[in-house]
């Protein structure tokens, strides 16, 4: 389909871009975009408040595909939700402004969902690179379902997964600013509770570690208030509950270990780690036997 065409009729898919603050590399994720071997897509940019000149840099951008949107600073969350309510697309995937995408990202999504029919979410894989494009780790292939895989961990960065339109709209990123850097789990672990995550076995981006990514930067009281809220959505969402059983405990333990584990490792907030260690056994008597709970102990002592 040539862009001509696209102007005049409806993209099956939608990838959603929060920016902020990244003209000196847009453009590169935007390049990466239209190579893509799907071509019926629209890129909705999402300037989140940028104090830079992001805008004038996407001015120069003349593919009708790319739709540039600005609004005031509200964390990731809320940029992809606003690019969410801007989508045309069957499809909506979230994708991260400094990652770069692999020509096959739609492809192979295009061709599962038209051999699987239009299923709610749809994830593929990829790879983790260094500053010398070394690579670090590849995730495309779990031992067990992806929907039990996110009550332990996210492997799922937020590039890798698609949702039909109609899910995104009615399950959107919860925009609380104390989530942020684990808002996409928070989501993925809400759809999980009533949806199943169809994983893809292919990768088709790269994602690039440095020193600015949100991960690597985080200091130990905004992990506690992450996974303090993380923990409270947890126990106040019903689909969890149903969906699995007798998890709950376990769920928000993890958080308490994790927010423990985080304290504890500061070598400042003794009394606090020993909180939430207190507090995650009342959650899971069994999280005792497990390795965060122990390695927090260890750096207690």
């Amino acid at each position: 389909m040539s862009v001509d065409t696209f102007v005049s009729s409806s993209p099956f898919f939608t990838i959603v871009v929060p920016c902020y603050n990244r003209a000196d590399i847009v453009l590169d994720t935007v390049n990466s975009v239209l190579k893509q071997e799907y071509q019926n897509f629209e890129l909705v940019l999402v300037d989140d408040g940028s104090k830079d000149n992001t805008r004038e840099v996407v001015a120069t951008v003349t593919d009708p595909r790319v739709r540039y949107f600005y609004k005031e600073n509200g964390e990731r969350g809320a940029a992809r939700n606003y690019g969410a309510r801007q989508a045309r697309g069957s499809y909506i995937n979230f994708f991260d402004s400094d990652d770069e995408m692999y020509p096959n990202h739609l492809l192979v999504v295009k061709e599962f969902l038209d051999q699987n029919g239009q299923v709610e979410v749809v994830h593929t894989g990829y790879e983790r690179l260094d500053g010398q494009d070394h690579v670090i780790s590849e995730v495309y292939e779990f031992k067990e379902s992806t929907n039990e895989v996110l009550l332990h961990d996210n492997p799922l960065a937020c590039n890798t997964v698609f949702v039909r339109r109609d899910i995104a709209l009615a399950n959107p990123f919860e925009e609380d600013r104390r989530l942020a850097s684990a808002e996409d789990w928070e989501l993925w672990v809400r759809l999980a509770s009533k949806y199943t995550f169809h994983p893809i076995r292919r990768k088709t981006f790269c994602l690039r570690e440095h020193d600015g990514r949100s991960l690597n930067t985080i200091a130990p009281e905004a992990v506690r208030r992450r996974d303090e809220l993380f923990a409270e959505l947890i126990k106040r969402n019903p689909d969890f509950a149903r969906r699995f059983p007798n998890r709950t405990g376990q769920f928000v333990a993890d958080r308490y270990t994790f927010i423990s584990l985080t304290l504890a490792l500061s070598k400042q907030h003794r009394a606090e780690t020993m909180r939430y260690l207190w507090k995650a056994v009342q959650q899971d008597p069994t999280v005792l036997w497990r390795r965060r709970f122990l390695a927090s102990v260890k750096h207690l002592l």
